[in-house]
């Protein structure tokens, strides 16, 4: 049933992605802006679910308890992660921005798991279960040349274009250590819930410095009129740091993220499937379905082998 979550949850990733991207064209094509709105919104969705579900939205740390530095860590690669995607989905589009990052999120989940790197149990890092790794690498590969499509105005190309796809595969280390991070914070602060709300609010403090030196009067102008699920961003972001806080350290940090990413990669082929959310259209093949059931097998085998 976890792992039926986590799936669930990696499913509103492309969303998120597209809704971030269509308000930054609302919002004078200004990435940090669009970012600074999405993660105001999550943390106002977030603290409204901690006061319903906990009683109390202030974190419980324990008296006298010291929290590690690394745990403001998240809030910062969470910016990192709808930054480097508001970024990536227009040059790249919604395949290969939502499948790059599985690279970087599975290496750092295994290592993260194998010597128990921020707060994360130590958790065996069988031969089976960097086979299974693999073999979502290969799922991945087969998605990815078999989603080719023709080239249009805006596509990253040449040199610029493997730039991009290293940026992605960055965007999946940093979500990763931030699965972890945010499990480990979850344990302290007296919920997920607890950690979302401290998650977001860095990530809000980060964005909102780095909107008023960047973009300050944007800050001030109204975003133009749009379509409604531009604003779907926030309250995604909300359930992905709150279900990440939740998940990792019962599932694992490697499983998780793999788990989130085959959820992502299935619910990216269906957004450009059908062209929703603003993303170009280009239809599932057998090949590219092919490579999507490689890919939940595999999540299955690094789960229970």
């Amino acid at each position: 049933m976890l792992l039926l979550v986590a799936l669930a949850v990696g499913g509103l990733i492309p969303i998120q992605t597209a809704a971030n991207s269509r308000l930054r064209v609302s919002v004078g094509n200004k990435p940090v802006v669009s970012a600074l709105v999405s993660f105001s919104m999550a943390l106002l969705v977030a603290v409204v679910a901690t006061t319903v579900l906990r009683g109390n939205p202030l974190p419980q740390f324990a008296e006298g308890a010291s929290a590690p530095w690394w745990v403001w860590l998240g809030g910062v690669m969470g910016v990192c992660f709808v930054l480097g995607n508001i970024v990536l989905f227009p040059r790249l589009g919604a395949v290969q921005t939502v499948v790059l990052p599985i690279l970087g999120q599975v290496i750092m989940g295994l290592v993260i798991d194998r010597f128990g790197l921020f707060g994360a149990p130590v958790m065996e890092v069988s031969w089976l279960r960097v086979l299974g790794a693999l073999v979502v690498l290969v799922g991945i590969v087969v998605v990815l040349r078999a989603g080719k499509r023709p080239a249009v105005e805006g596509d990253a190309a040449g040199v610029e274009l493997w730039l991009y796809r290293l940026l992605g595969v960055l965007v999946g280390v940093g979500s990763a250590v931030q699965t972890a991070v945010n499990g480990y914070l979850g344990t302290i602060a007296g919920s997920s819930l607890h950690a979302g709300e401290i998650n977001l609010t860095v990530g809000v403090l980060l964005l909102l410095v780095a909107a008023l030196a960047t973009s300050p009067r944007q800050l001030a102008r109204k975003p133009e009129p749009g379509p409604w699920w531009m604003w779907l961003g926030g309250l995604v972001g909300a359930a992905f740091v709150i279900s990440g806080a939740t998940l990792a350290p019962l599932l694992g940090t490697a499983t998780t993220v793999i788990a989130f990413n085959a959820g992502t990669i299935a619910a990216g082929q269906a957004l450009e499937a059908r062209g929703a959310f603003g993303a170009r259209r280009n239809p599932l093949t057998a090949a590219r379905l092919a490579g999507l059931v490689v890919i939940f097998l595999s999540v299955l085998a690094v789960r229970l082998l």
